[in-house]
């Protein structure tokens, strides 16, 4: 082997497996999507529920400045005894990245989306015969079933990033990023215990985001 190129390929392989591996992350993002449609439908909402976004992401290095990984954001809307709305944004991203400096990093995250909004109710129904039939066998008192009904929708998207992450020491790091994501939601053949309806006409085709999160590294 070329004596020159031997130290290069020492030191290219010693960086990358001296660098962690896995770097998971748990964060919080905001965003304005314009749910007024939905919103009216369920009542009125939190600013929680409407611009929050709760985030896990798990990447793994691949190369001495890349990484692939997952990633899941999710939105909640919950009413007492009546229906309950998820949106999930699901990722699947390459990310690059490089040091200004020992501690600081930038970083670049593209990759294409899967995502969803459940729309649900659980309800407690009454019925004698299960009554009757429990009370043969010596149970006294009247006894319900539970049940939930879903109406959900799936469509495709685009997420990219740019952001800033700081070391505060070898394993933990804070994780700031303004991104873009490109949802391609129509209203249309949303699923209802396996039927296609019509679901809630809102806005979402271009959402900026802004997302702080905490890193695990391993």
């Amino acid at each position: 082997m070329n004596q020159k190129l031997f130290p290069i390929i020492l030191i290219f392989f010693s960086a990358i497996y001296g660098q962690p591996k896995w770097h998971i992350q748990l964060g919080t993002g905001f965003y304005e999507p314009k749910l007024g449609a939905l919103n009216a439908a369920l009542g009125d909402s939190s600013f929680f529920s409407s611009n929050i976004l709760l985030d896990f992401t798990a990447s793994y290095s691949v190369y001495y400045n890349s990484r692939i990984g997952i990633s899941n954001w999710y939105s909640f809307h919950n009413q007492k005894d009546s229906f309950d709305r998820r949106f999930t944004y699901r990722s699947i991203f390459v990310e690059t990245y490089f040091h200004k400096s020992e501690p600081l990093e930038f970083n670049f995250v593209i990759g294409p989306m899967w995502n969803s909004c459940d729309i649900s109710m659980g309800i407690e129904n009454e019925n004698t015969n299960w009554t009757d039939l429990l009370s043969t066998f010596g149970n006294s008192g009247s006894f319900t079933f539970k049940s939930k009904a879903i109406m959900n929708k799936s469509w495709f998207g685009f997420l990219s990033s740019v952001g800033i992450r700081y070391y505060l020491k070898s394993s933990l790091g804070i994780d700031f990023r303004l991104g873009f994501i490109r949802n391609f939601y129509q209203k249309e053949k949303w699923k209802y215990e396996g039927e296609d309806i019509n679901g809630p006409n809102i806005l979402i085709k271009s959402l900026p985001i802004i997302r702080l999160g905490v890193v695990f590294t391993r």
